[in-house]
């Protein structure tokens, strides 16, 4: 599996290269978006390697994270994205997300969470892919339906495009169902090795969520959190 690194800082490279390296990927690098776009774009017959998934810094020279996503979405390129982001680029994480990007990390962030990341999201397509398929562990509830090993989902016999963190939230929020659940534990359910995240971004997640999953099945607990609660009408 080759991975695509996209990020102007050469230590963040070093790091996250070296790391990746070490777990059995390939690695291409790029010092800005431009660099990445022009290498995707050229004759299969002259490209090398087409990487498996993207890891994109928003903020770079040249050509940012968000412009190579939406060229490479209007493009026809589908290859996953993962970001890596600012703790200050609210905005830009909500447009990334929008345009069709797997899942994003702060910085500075764990890169045992980043290579973790990684593996889920091509475990997802992998399975995506797959005619046939490995045995499933499935969540059901609230015409939900989690598979717990590909990472994949669907909502009343539909398939649904769930972030890595929104696919936590909700499996967490299905295993602790009437369970108020604070900030701070989505935090450790969604981010176990990322300590850098605030209840913004949480609530960003949840805002997402629901939108994707049936009405009023997660409730604002006011000074405490949410709850998520199975409802009696909903589809089995």
């Amino acid at each position: 599996m080759t991975v695509a690194l996209v990020d102007d800082e050469k230590n963040v490279r070093l790091a996250v290269r070296t790391a990746l390296t070490k777990d059995g990927f390939d690695v291409i690098e790029f010092a800005d978006g431009q660099q990445a776009f022009d290498y995707v774009s050229r004759d299969n017959s002259k490209m090398a390697v087409l990487p498996d998934i993207f890891v994109l810094d928003i903020m770079m020279p040249v050509m940012d994270g968000i412009t190579l996503l939406r060229k490479f979405r209007e493009s026809g390129i589908k290859t996953p994205v993962i970001f890596l982001t600012s703790r200050d680029e609210e905005f830009d994480k909500i447009l990334g997300l929008e345009l069709g990007a797997d899942d994003y990390l702060c910085k500075p962030f764990s890169i045992k969470e980043l290579i973790a990341r990684i593996h889920v999201i091509l475990r997802r397509c992998n399975a995506s892919n797959s005619a046939g398929g490995a045995p499933s562990k499935i969540l059901r509830s609230n015409g939900i339906e989690l598979n717990l090993l590909s990472y994949t989902a669907k909502i009343c016999g539909k398939d649904v495009e769930l972030t890595v963190t929104e696919f936590r939230i909700l499996q967490s929020f299905i295993e602790h169902e009437n369970e108020v659940l604070s900030r701070e534990q989505l935090i450790e359910i969604a981010y176990p090795q990322d300590t850098y995240l605030n209840d913004r971004a949480v609530d960003c997640h949840i805002k997402r969520l629901r939108k994707k999953i049936p009405e009023n099945c997660i409730e604002t607990i006011y000074g405490l959190g949410y709850k998520y609660s199975e409802k009696t009408d909903s589809v089995s």
